[in-house]
């Protein structure tokens, strides 16, 4: 597997070195943004000037490029056959989306993708991961590992086989080091608890956090990142019968207990908070400081807390102010949403900490545009591919959709969205009738 995915990453190594300038398009989340990070630290250090543009749909969005650079797609593009067909330049696709369609490139294409190798893109190795292995072919990155890591945590994947290696690589070389405990966002016990959304722990006053923690016995003023063992140990028990009782899902307790990642040479060492403060740079359009903390540029880092803070309050209070509003269909939850700061993380906090059972499909109508994102999980996954769904119920309305089995989203016209609520129950009830 690893053979043929390094095989194409030193295909795209070469391709890269033979041009004088790249032409980068990537996605604009956590992933797509280390991913890029990575991708373009390994860049300067070939001697390879770029330009980074952030696109959210490469079908809609416009992608200014020249015929004489080289065009690269990052944690997209494998889904989108047509755009790569249109593109009239050599083109490199590094994602890890399930990849649909047959290309027609009318140049040299490369496609770096672990579907291709043999790997799950979904669970085994992201976006950026995907990168790390290309900027390891550009030269000695090891370092790269602690920005791979961003995307792989943003993805909620595995540390199984390629992310597995990457993080390997990082812990052999001293740029990541593995501790027990909580993998959670960095803070004061009170503040960690109201704000955080993975887990999302369901309070709905700041009195109910602070009668939580007086029942085990620790302050709210006590940092996270500060905790001893046994301290650590109580809130983790306590937040998992928390969970318990609100029907999370049980792969949620592998994800946030256990283990954590500190990044020795980042910005931010709390490998999952500065995943969390990258992600919503890109989601409130403020890539440029997501991926300046990728780069480690210091001047960025106060900006870049002070975003995180407002866009994850915001996240907050719209997660207690539609919970009421999720409304079900025959096999799916749905919630339609207008004017919501974002959709994917109200997806994902109510999907795996308060609706499991069920596929939740999450819509926004914002600036004449809905966007939607779908949530499930490795259980609901193995009868239905939400990424499938997406395309299909998006296609029949006049939208465009993919993304992965568990996670995925869509763009449709706002005048049909209980047609494509409809589509999407229909689907969901198909496959899982099978």
């Amino acid at each position: 597997m690893f053979d043929l995915l390094r095989a194409e990453a030193r295909k795209a190594a070469e391709l890269i070195m033979r041009h004088d300038f790249i032409r980068i398009f990537a996605h604009y989340d956590v992933d797509g943004i280390s991913a890029s990070a990575v991708l373009a630290a390994s860049l300067l250090r070939a001697g390879k000037p770029f330009h980074i543009s952030y696109v959210r749909n490469p079908a809609s969005d416009e992608l200014e490029y020249s015929s004489d650079e080289l065009v690269i797609f990052q944690d997209m593009g494998s889904g989108y056959p047509e755009v790569i067909s249109s593109i009239n330049a050599d083109i490199i696709v590094i994602d890890h989306h399930f990849p649909y369609g047959k290309a027609t490139p009318t140049r040299t294409f490369v496609h770096v993708n672990p579907h291709l190798a043999g790997l799950d893109g979904s669970f085994e190795l992201s976006g950026s991961g995907t990168a790390y292995f290309v900027a390891s072919e550009l030269g000695e990155n090891h370092d790269l590992s602690t920005i791979a890591l961003l995307g792989i945590i943003g993805d909620k994947q595995q540390i199984t086989a390629g992310n597995a290696q990457i993080v390997k690589e990082g812990l052999e070389r001293g740029f990541i080091e593995e501790r027990k405990g909580l993998n959670m966002i960095s803070g004061k016990l009170k503040d960690v608890l109201w704000l955080s959304t993975e887990p999302y722990l369901g309070f709905n006053e700041p009195a109910e956090v602070d009668e939580f923690l007086e029942d085990i016995s620790l302050s709210g003023d006590i940092e996270l990142d500060e905790l001893d063992e046994e301290s650590e140990e109580k809130l983790a028990n306590a937040i998992a019968i928390r969970l318990l009782g609100n029907n999370a899902y049980e792969g949620v307790f592998e994800q946030f207990i256990g283990r954590k990642y500190w990044l020795r040479h980042e910005l931010v060492n709390n490998a999952f908070m500065l995943s969390e403060i990258v992600n919503a740079c890109g989601r409130v359009s403020e890539h440029s400081v997501g991926f300046a903390l990728c780069m480690r540029d210091e001047s960025y880092l106060h900006r870049a807390y002070e975003i995180w803070m407002r866009f994850q309050s915001e996240v907050v209070e719209e997660i207690r102010k539609r919970r009421a509003e999720v409304q079900e269909g025959e096999c799916i939850r749905y919630l339609i949403m207008e004017r919501a700061p974002t959709t994917g993380p109200i997806a994902s906090a109510l999907s795996r900490c308060l609706f499991s059972d069920r596929p939740l499909i999450v819509v926004n109508i914002k600036n004449s545009i809905a966007k939607v994102s779908a949530r499930s999980n490795a259980r609901i996954a193995e009868k239905i591919d939400l990424a499938a769904v997406m395309r299909m119920a998006a296609e029949k309305v006049g939208g465009t959709g993919g993304g992965h089995s568990v996670a995925a989203g869509a763009t449709v016209p706002p005048e049909r969205v209980e047609e494509f609520i409809k589509e999407v129950d229909r689907l969901c009830y198909e496959f899982a009738s099978v």
